[in-house]
């Protein structure tokens, strides 16, 4: 069983490097007026991190991004919240004040941390203890050091993002789209999933770097 469950993860992360995000464009969309965006905070558990993760991926595909640190001063400022559901007022009087063409806004729809427990089994009479967990893929850490005829594993994170690019003069949808990821901790999880999302972004709007 633990021999099996060791091989897991490597197979789990190759067969993770072909996994898409579900993407939707809208058609209308004019990609070519966006130079400068900003990303709101996601809704849910772990939505800084996922904004922050978001916007690390938009520089890397060389988008001008404002800081949030700012972004979180004009909201304070204006008694806004950070929200999924922007109306078009309210999306394009932050874009005045921001200087910003674009918004980003998600959501962190499953946030699933990585775990680990302990098996082990005695000889007499022979029992196998194992602690019950919730998690993605099993995968061995090897034998536990003082604790003979014992196993540490883990289980990877899951998380599962939501996001959405808004045009800030009407309020439109831009593109749309959700991926659920599996990672040893859950900002390696994100990770996948926001350099994902980039990467589909890459052929329709001008000002990123074409995907690698």
């Amino acid at each position: 069983m633990i021999k099996k469950t060791a091989l897991a993860l490597p197979f789990l992360l190759l067969s993770g490097a072909c996994i898409t995000p579900k993407v939707a464009v809208n058609p209308r969309a004019d990609f070519s007026g966006i130079k400068r965006v900003a990303v709101l905070s996601f809704d849910g558990p772990k939505g800084d991190l996922a904004a922050d993760l978001m916007t690390q991926s938009l520089l890397e595909h060389g988008a001008d991004v404002i800081e949030r640190q700012r972004l979180d001063s004009v909201m304070r400022e204006q008694s806004l919240t950070a929200s999924g559901s922007f109306d078009p007022a309210t999306a394009k009087k932050l874009g005045k004040l921001l200087g910003v063409d674009a918004l980003f806004v998600g959501t962190v729809a499953e946030s699933t941390p990585q775990t680990s427990y302990i098996v082990s089994q005695s000889k007499n009479p022979r029992v196998t203890n194992v602690t019950q967990v919730n998690g993605g893929t099993v995968y061995s850490e090897g034998s536990v050091m003082g604790m003979p005829n014992s196993q540490l594993l883990s289980t990877t994170a899951n998380v599962s993002l939501v996001s959405r690019m808004v045009d800030v003069q009407t309020g439109s949808i831009m593109w749309s789209a959700s991926m659920s990821y599996e990672g040893f901790d859950i900002p390696s999880a994100m990770s996948g999933i926001t350099d994902a999302f980039i990467r589909s972004l890459s052929p329709v709007w001008p000002e990123l770097y074409h995907a690698k």
